[in-house]
């Protein structure tokens, strides 16, 4: 084993992998060991670290600082506030955006770097914490394409910002690494024979691959760009499988698909509100005043007006972290199980629906059929074929979905499938690569 428990070791190296969902830091030492930061989650602990941020209105002060919680912190702070205050999630996904203004919290006005600077300040503060001191240089994950993205330029924008938000929360260098490829060198470090391997990497806004000349000897190197294959990747993953749940099994219970009545027209309840709803990073632009007193004027005008008062009871109670558990819940339970019930409840809100794997299987087919078609993509570019590759790599929550297994089993076979530390590896492989940068 090379990675062990914060405290053990002086590492000065420092790898983080900031996600769409959940965030993850690890320090390696000069000899090769890997350690991640812990935290405390309702009194459990947990290397993973939310990627989210709360801010408690009654905590703002026109005089002071802007105040904040950020991941697991953030989480319990959300909790005992009982909903009160802004919940911000995904805020990844919004990186690539060059039209995103600022926000207003209390007397506040926050943009994205903002929120992305006072994040990583936290998890600066944490590692401090933990270790007494932050190494000055950071080795930060970023996906092949950016949720979004469509130039190399919007992926220029988002890579600057993160590198803006980070330097300005105090790391005087920041350099990237593809998420993949971080992913690969975690894995590389167990290998006893060189591999030609395919890494696929499924993380909450993007889905990732990377075709690499791996080995025992290899790791040793700074640098790697001559093992490279290929890579390749598509703004699809975990938070559309979410949404599709959302849309096919929440959304009909808070008003999708009913009417209201408008100077004796019958008009469908608009489903922008509906989309924003199933797709996290969108979810606070629900929660401006505009926009909950025109879902309040259309509950008047509605057929179904307890309908669209549930769905007003969702967003002015700030349910979207419970919203998500309950979808997080149903999707691991239809990965192992053919049936499942998706369960939601809150005050008036009382949803219980029995759910089929085959039924959510459809619901994402187009999804999937988008990351297969991303893989051989990335296998065409380097002109190998499946039967070349000595080992598949899979990292990621989204690895353990059945169809997106059998899409990988199809084309290598279930005996090359691999995986392993799914919630670590990259935060750990960017760590191994900042001791090899500036080691």
């Amino acid at each position: 084993m090379y990675a062990r428990s914060m405290g053990e070791a002086s590492g000065t190296h420092l790898g983080i992998d900031f996600g769409t969902s959940n965030s993850a830091v690890a320090v390696a030492a000069e000899d090769g060991d890997v350690e991640f930061l812990t935290f405390s989650l309702l009194g459990a602990e947990t290397q993973s670290y939310r990627s989210l941020l709360f801010f408690d209105p009654e905590e703002q002060d026109v005089r002071k600082p802007i105040q904040f919680h950020a991941g697991v912190e953030a989480i319990e702070a959300y909790l005992e506030a009982m909903g009160e205050g802004r919940l911000v999630q995904s805020f990844k996904t919004h990186l690539t955006s060059a039209t995103l203004g600022r926000t207003q919290i209390g007397h506040h006005g926050v943009s994205l770097e903002d929120m992305l600077s006072l994040f990583f300040l936290r998890l600066r503060a944490h590692l401090e914490r933990q270790r007494g001191a932050a190494p000055d240089h950071l080795m930060l994950g970023r996906p092949v394409n950016f949720a979004g993205a469509t130039t190399e330029e919007m992926n220029n924008i988002a890579q600057e910002r993160l590198a803006g938000a980070a330097m300005k929360a105090g790391f005087s260098e920041v350099r990237f690494e593809l998420e993949p490829i971080a992913a690969a060198y975690h894995y590389e470090r167990a290998l006893t024979r060189p591999e030609l391997a395919l890494v696929a990497d499924f993380g909450g806004g993007t889905t990732d691959f990377c075709l690499m000349r791996l080995g025992p000897r290899r790791h040793q190197d700074s640098e790697r760009q001559q093992d490279i294959v290929a890579t390749g990747g598509v703004g699809i993953a975990g938070d559309d499988l979410d949404a599709t749940i959302i849309e096919h099994l929440v959304c009909p219970h808070l008003g999708l698909g009913t009417t209201y009545v408008e100077m004796g027209r019958e008009m469908p309840i608009p489903h922008s509100y509906f989309y924003k709803l199933s797709r996290w990073h969108h979810l606070s632009f629900l929660r401006g005043k505009r926009t909950l007193a025109e879902l309040d004027r259309l509950r008047r005008r509605a057929r179904k007006p307890e309908a669209i008062a549930a769905f007003l009871h969702v967003l002015e109670n700030n349910q979207g972290f419970h919203l998500h558990k309950a979808v997080e819940r149903a999707k691991i339970s239809l990965s192992t199980h053919e049936k499942a019930t998706f369960h939601y409840t809150d005050g008036p809100v009382n949803i219980e629906v029995p759910v089929e794997r085959s039924q959510f299987e459809g619901w994402i087919a187009e999804h999937v059929a988008a990351i297969a078609d991303a893989l051989d993509q990335t296998l065409a570019n380097a002109n190998v074929t499946p039967q070349e590759i000595d080992r598949v790599f899979m990292t990621g929550g989204t690895a353990f979905v059945p169809c997106v297994r059998r899409e990988f089993e199809t084309r290598f076979g279930r005996e090359k499938l691999s995986g392993g530390d799914e919630l670590m590896s990259i935060a750990s492989g960017l760590s191994l690569h900042a001791a090899r940068t500036w080691g």
